[in-house]
């Protein structure tokens, strides 16, 4: 995911003092919990434990989110949701919002690993009955709790073919008094080049996708996923799958990495996707010169492809809160009316880092992220950028534009420090 930096430092430490017995959620109400913290002591309990929550996230980023981008009301209904996950599950955090909207409201998301026991904290959330019954009672809370299990039992086909989970929350007005969470598989690579390829990707149809959607999948649906698949361009792979289960949305959602400019509308097009007036390779053609990284979605049914497309942008290499590709981007989104000004202001005022050591400036050449370092942490950082912009194209209907501004933690390790110093 995705945020960045801080001119409204003021504001928010006014608004730090919100209760949750503020906020009407229904039954989130059962836990009238209250931080009236200030940014110092935020920064104190985040760093003085090992092992941190995901509210701990939120409540030291949020002197830094613009009151603009994410409303106070809004936030505190977002930690209220973070707070029953009461385990180190997550260092990769973020939100989702519309740039052509000023209401400042986002969605809520946040990645487990495989890593560093993140799985494991998860699994144990289920196992100990730490999430509210009312929560355990709903068929789709059920489903993700026999998809965690699953997940984290070594004699699984997922444990080794599963390398993390998203879960997205939605947190607008309209959203349900229980939050039910739509999921996201991130998958080892997967294409079809052989028939050994395709008994390789039944996993996902076979046990991985029944598990996430609560059945198992028909044999027109599963054809058609293993079909799009097999029709992967060269060198691009799947690499997340998806189910909106709290949207109740048929089909699933797969999300191409590697996959190049001009091989997106070919093989669209050989999924039986038509677009009549050509503005989709347009658009394609116009990001292409604007960004560096296209990631692609699409999302599948019985019938086929759906019409809806949508089209992940960043930069590669990740130089995360020091990118400075956004602002051009940005410029170039407002032209075509799917941003507003003020959004990009927001966003880009988010950028940022809180470092555990202040005495030296953070960098990537030292630090790396936590989930792929091997031992001990001396020092963190958690750092404030955007992950990625989403367009979101469908023939004959506005185009549609949302950030995702994202945390991460990373670390430095203290032979990194020692070796920097020699």
């Amino acid at each position: 995911m995705r945020l960045e930096k801080m001119n409204h430092e003021n504001d928010w430490n006014q608004d730090l003092t919100l209760s949750y017995q503020d906020i009407q959620m229904g039954e989130l109400q059962h836990k009238p919990t209250s931080y009236p913290f200030t940014r110092f002591k935020f920064q104190h309990r985040l760093f003085s434990s090992r092992i941190l929550q995901p509210v701990d996230y939120l409540l030291l980023v949020e002197p830094y989110i613009p009151k603009e981008l994410i409303s106070r009301r809004n936030y505190a209904e977002i930690k209220q949701l973070a707070d029953y996950f009461t385990t180190g599950i997550t260092s990769f955090f973020g939100f989702e919002t519309r740039l052509n909207s000023s209401k400042p409201t986002t969605d809520y998301l946040f990645a487990i690993s495989a890593k560093q026991g993140e799985r494991e904290a998860l699994a144990s959330l289920f196992q100990k009955k730490n999430l509210p019954n009312s929560f355990l009672q709903k068929t789709e809370w059920q489903q993700v709790e026999k998809l965690v299990q699953s997940w984290a039992d070594p004699r699984s086909i997922l444990y080794s073919k599963v390398l993390g989970l998203w879960f997205e929350f939605d947190t607008s007005e309209s959203s349900p008094d229980i939050p039910i969470p739509c999921i996201f598989i991130s998958t080892v690579p997967l294409r079809i080049n052989t028939q050994e390829d395709v008994q390789n990707c039944l996993w996902l149809t076979k046990t991985a996708l029944p598990l996430l959607t609560g059945h198992s999948l028909s044999e027109k649906l599963e054809q058609r996923v293993l079909q799009a698949i097999l029709q992967l361009p060269d060198k691009s792979v799947l690499m997340n799958v998806g189910a909106m289960i709290a949207r109740q949305a048929k089909g699933i959602r797969l999300v191409i990495t590697h996959i190049q400019p001009t091989q997106i509308l070919p093989y669209l097009t050989s999924l039986g996707w038509t677009d009549t007036n050509d503005e989709f390779s347009v658009l394609i053609k116009e990001l292409e010169q604007q960004v560096s990284r296209l990631v692609l979605h699409i999302n599948i049914t019985e019938e086929g492809i759906d019409q809806k497309i949508g089209i992940e942008c960043s930069f590669s290499q990740d130089q995360y809160n020091f990118e400075t590709g956004w602002a051009s981007f940005f410029d170039y989104l407002i032209s075509k009316n799917v941003c507003l000004p003020e959004k990009k202001a927001s966003l880009l005022g988010f950028l940022g880092v809180e470092q555990e050591d202040n005495h030296n400036d953070f960098d990537l050449s030292s630090y790396q992220l936590t989930v792929k370092m091997t031992e001990q942490t001396l020092t963190r950082a958690l750092v404030r950028y955007i992950s990625h912009i989403k367009l979101v194209y469908k023939p004959n209907q506005p185009l549609e534009a949302k950030a995702y501004p994202g945390v991460r933690l990373f670390g430095r390790s203290s032979q990194q420090i020692d070796t920097q110093y020699q």
